[in-house]
Order: structure tokens, then C-alpha cells, then sequence
């Protein structure tokens, strides 16, 4: 399997956009690990409509949130790639 492409998001960018250009990412990374969302919620102890509404931008996401679905697709996020 390959790594997703990483791609910087602009600090000029709204934030919602960014939040639903994070949401994106995380989806296909959780995709790409074969996983759906009841999966995840259930391995992170949330709600499956929590997961979603991260994956959909409908909600500010926290960098333990970040940190938390990066260790369960097992990605290294770094406190640079969370900013």
C-alpha cells in the first residue's frame, strides 16, 4: 500500500475550508486502512457520528483528535503537520 500524498494546507486558506481539506485527508486514510467509521469510534471509544462530522468538516478538530486517528491508520503526525 502506498502512503497518501501530503499536502501543505495554506495558513491563508479559511478555516473551514481547512477543516473540511483535513476531514477529507482523514477519511482517505481510513479508507485506505479498509476501516469504516464504526470501526474507528469504536477503537477510539466515540461516537461514529462524532468520526463523521471530523470526516465531513462539520467540527472543530482538536490535535489529540488528530494525533488519536493518525495512531489508529498508523501515521506519524508531528505537532508541524497538525498546525
Amino acid at each position: 500500500m502506498t502512503e497518501p500524498e501530503v499536502r501543505p494546507v495554506a495558513s491563508s486558506v479559511n478555516p473551514t475550508v481547512r477543516r473540511r481539506r483535513l476531514g477529507q485527508e482523514l477519511r482517505k486514510l481510513r479508507e485506505l486502512k479498509g476501516m469504516t467509521a464504526e470501526e474507528v469510534a469504536e477503537r477510539l471509544l466515540v461516537s461514529q457520528s462524532k468520526i463523521s462530522r471530523l470526516e465531513n468538516g462539520r467540527r472543530s478538530i482538536s490535535q489529540r483528535d488528530v494525533r488519536d486517528l493518525c495512531g489508529v491508520y498508523g501515521v506519524e503526525a508531528t505537532a508541524s503537520s497538525i498546525r
